[in-house]
């Protein structure tokens, strides 16, 4: 997906604005009773809805611009002290399906916010795409898929079912084919 400019420079094509997410994953090795501890298998994983499409479209070959912020507790695109990396806390049943999770992602909506995403404006102007997830505030929402031209493709990804209801101002900029159909 390498667009070329008439100087021969690659161009950015896919811009990604979302969350980076440390995930802790506690998976018990029994089934579990509530209120108590059991016995199980706790791992950290490099997470995030937006970091892992920035993944996938990397093993694709693209070269994906991702906007997201971290704090300094670990390496990341933009470190601040004030800001705390996001973290997910999942709780896996013993088949390692999620049976309950916590979004700790409150860094994502302060620091990404309208003013900071406006500094990208020519990367954004020169994109096909632009992914934009649930994680950004209304605000920040508005504002990148505003300075996206018509020509460009603008997803949104819900991330959350309580998150989903984001797209409600920016409808009318999203213009990919909804993965999504409704049952008729």
């Amino acid at each position: 997906m390498d667009k070329r400019r008439k100087d021969g420079e690659a161009e950015t094509v896919l811009v990604v604005i979302g969350g980076m997410v440390l995930d802790i994953q506690a998976t018990s090795s029994i089934p579990p009773h509530l209120r108590t501890t059991c016995p199980g298998q706790v791992h950290y994983v490099q997470d995030g809805v937006a970091r892992n499409i920035v993944e996938c479209m990397t093993n694709l070959g693209a070269q994906p611009f991702m906007i997201s912020a971290l704090g300094f507790d670990m390496p990341g695109i933009r470190k601040h002290q004030d800001v705390e990396t996001p973290i997910v806390c999942h709780i896996l049943d013993v088949t390692r399906e999620v049976a309950v999770g916590v979004a700790s992602v409150e860094a994502v909506e302060m620091f990404l916010s309208p003013e900071w995403i406006q500094q990208f404006k020519h990367i954004i102007h020169s994109a096909l795409l632009l992914m934009v997830d649930a994680n950004l505030s209304r605000p920040t929402l508005e504002v990148a898929c505003r300075i996206a031209k018509s020509n460009i493709l603008v997803w949104f990804e819900p991330v959350l079912i309580a998150k989903s209801k984001r797209i409600a101002p920016i409808v009318k900029y999203c213009n990919t084919p909804n993965p999504y159909p409704s049952p008729k």
